[in-house]
């Protein structure tokens, strides 16, 4: 059975987005062009691949079998021309943002192995990534697997790998600008602001639930521009209190206080199960394990769906 490669590309497109016109779309085909191409490749695997009507396109059981091995046929096309002009494939990384703890860690691996051979992007929502991981388009996506307002997709699978804490920034001369902590009393009175509305709901939801256990007022803004944006912002409003990370490189007129109890923001990694880049399973072994996780429920603070994802006597602990 000789296999047409434009063919099984047509297919999985198809099957991942579930709509011919937009699988066209995506391939730069007419709807006619995509169509034929599946008919072709349905006529050499001897069974039909879509159920076609006048409902939505679904896959057939053939269709759901062979998607998995369709995907591993295009990985391994990719690989063989790479090979041939002794470029190797590189692994497809969302790393969600440029100031985060994911895009710091993996040039710490990359630098220790230089075998692993990343191609990064940044989308900053792990929701969004998602369906480029389920399609193949990435391999792995960094982000907090919670408050995505949708299901965990199936055949996906996803890690703890590290918590990066969480702190706030004041303009220097703010009030607060002088202390070496603050809790619930202290925050009570000027409220947080954060840089976002609801976008993205993985974030603005672990803040928002920060808020609330410790009643704190929160306001945002809808436009979120990155660091420089906000900073800027706070510059404007010299009296905000805004959510940073603990870790993140600053200005010399803004001012960092640790947060008591400190929050967390945790990074997990997610990738699709079926997913044969022979990379994977390197960076996988490479990056911290749940194990190497450390949270203490006295000082410290996460959301209780985050705080199932930590090793199991973290969690008994807290």
């Amino acid at each position: 059975m000789d296999l047409d490669l434009a063919q099984v590309r047509a297919f999985v497109r198809a099957a991942d987005e579930l709509h011919f016109g937009r699988a066209a779309a995506a391939l730069y085909l007419t709807q006619q062009a995509l169509s034929k191409r599946v008919r072709r490749l349905e006529e050499t695997v001897g069974a039909p691949l879509f159920v076609r009507g006048r409902g939505p396109v679904e896959l057939t059981g053939a269709g759901v079998r062979f998607l998995p091995h369709a995907r591993e046929l295009l990985v391994l096309a990719a690989t063989a021309a790479r090979s041939v002009r002794g470029e190797p494939l590189p692994l497809k990384v969302d790393v969600w943002g440029p100031v985060h703890r994911p895009l710091s860690l993996l040039g710490e691996l990359v630098s220790a192995h230089p075998e692993l051979l990343l191609e990064l992007s940044m989308r900053r929502s792990l929701g969004s990534a998602l369906d480029a991981v389920a399609r193949g388009d990435l391999d792995v996506a960094w982000g907090r697997p919670h408050d995505l307002g949708r299901p965990w997709p199936a055949g996906l699978r996803r890690r703890l790998v590290c918590l990066e804490p969480i702190a706030v920034g004041v303009l220097a001369g703010h009030p607060l600008a002088g202390a070496t902590a603050l809790g619930a009393a202290e925050l009570r009175e000027y409220g947080l602001w954060i840089p976002f509305e609801d976008r993205p709901p993985e974030l603005t939801g672990l803040l928002r639930a920060y808020a609330a256990a410790l009643d704190v007022p929160i306001t945002g803004t809808a436009l979120n521009l990155g660091v420089e944006h906000t900073i800027a912002d706070l510059r404007r409003h010299p009296r905000r209190v805004t959510p940073l990370g603990a870790w993140w490189q600053l200005p010399e007129d803004v001012v960092r206080i640790p947060l008591r109890p400190t929050p967390f923001l945790p990074w997990s990694v997610a990738w699709r199960a079926d997913n044969p880049h022979p990379l994977l399973p390197r960076l996988l072994k490479l990056l911290p394990g749940p194990g190497t996780v450390r949270f203490d429920p006295d000082r410290e603070w996460l959301p209780e769906p985050d705080r199932a994802d930590l090793p199991r006597t973290e969690a008994r602990a807290s």
